[in-house]
């Protein structure tokens, strides 16, 4: 593995009453969708590739939304691959921590599919 990358499984796009929708890298282990509506809580998960689980006492990744469903349209995201991540502030809230803002594929052939799919003209 390259020194400046993490092994993405995939991206999880979530919705919930306090945030609204928003979204994670997974770079660990699979989980299965989510719809969860009770008088707790109400939340939905899908999923893009594979996701991973982040237990309480982790942070997860934060990938930027906007992103995150640029890479679900156009099928960009192959997952279980190598990629090299750029990373920002939330501007929306800096104190939330870093967001990935980018994800650069490792491998060449991927590196060429990813880049002719997030190339692609909407609705073609």
């Amino acid at each position: 593995m390259a020194k400046n990358s993490v092994f993405v499984l995939g991206v999880s796009i979530f919705w919930n009453e306090f945030r609204g929708e928003f979204a994670q890298l997974n770079i660990s282990r699979p989980l299965r969708p989510l719809d969860i509506a009770n008088d707790k809580i109400k939340m939905k998960r899908r999923t893009i590739g594979e996701s991973g689980e982040v237990s309480k006492y982790d942070t997860p990744l934060t990938i930027d939304l906007n992103y995150a469903l640029e890479l679900e349209r156009t099928g960009a995201l192959v997952p279980r691959r190598e990629y090299e991540v750029e990373i920002s502030l939330n501007m929306d809230d800096p104190l939330s921590g870093s967001i990935v803002t980018k994800l650069i594929p490792v491998d060449a052939e991927i590196k060429k599919h990813f880049e002719t799919s997030m190339n692609q003209k909407v609705g073609a």
